[in-house]
């Protein structure tokens, strides 16, 4: 079913030039094709709610050294200055973590995307080559990037 779908999907997108003597050619835009997966609308969905689970913390954690802050730079006078430092470093530390976190957050969702992806982008060159073996082509070329795919 879920390849009757694919390949009803490349056909829409696939678009077949007049015979070259080196063969014959399709065109496609692979981004489209893989957008237009049932499997990708899911990923897609897991991948905002991932996004907003790390948007909530990034949240917390920016509220958390504002406070700090605040409450620092509000009662700073009134300090030793031994106390002074140690609550700076404190800060830095946190402020630190709060960027170190960020970069984290970035690379942790690149990588739960290719993750999700990868597999439909294989399924997804798996009906082309079915179907570049069944109407005969000899190349398919992703409109996308401008390289072959089969």
């Amino acid at each position: 079913m879920r390849k009757q779908i694919v390949l009803s999907l490349f056909f829409a997108f696939v678009s077949l030039s007049l015979s070259a003597q080196q063969g014959y050619f399709g065109y496609i835009s692979f981004n489209k094709t893989v957008q237009l997966m049932p499997e990708y609308m899911e990923a897609q969905l897991k991948l905002e709610e991932l996004q907003s689970e790390y948007r909530e913390e990034v949240e917390r954690s920016k509220r958390e050294f504002d406070r700090q802050y605040t409450d620092f730079m509000i009662n700073q006078d009134q300090l030793s200055s031994t106390i002074v430092a140690k609550r700076q470093k404190e800060l830095q530390l946190l402020m630190d973590n709060n960027v170190e976190f960020r970069q984290n957050v970035n690379k942790a969702l690149e990588e739960h995307r290719t993750e999700l992806l990868n597999p439909l982008k294989q399924k997804a060159l798996e009906a082309i080559s079915a179907v570049c073996k069944e109407k005969q082509l000899d190349y398919v070329v992703d409109t996308d990037q401008r390289t072959y795919l089969y």
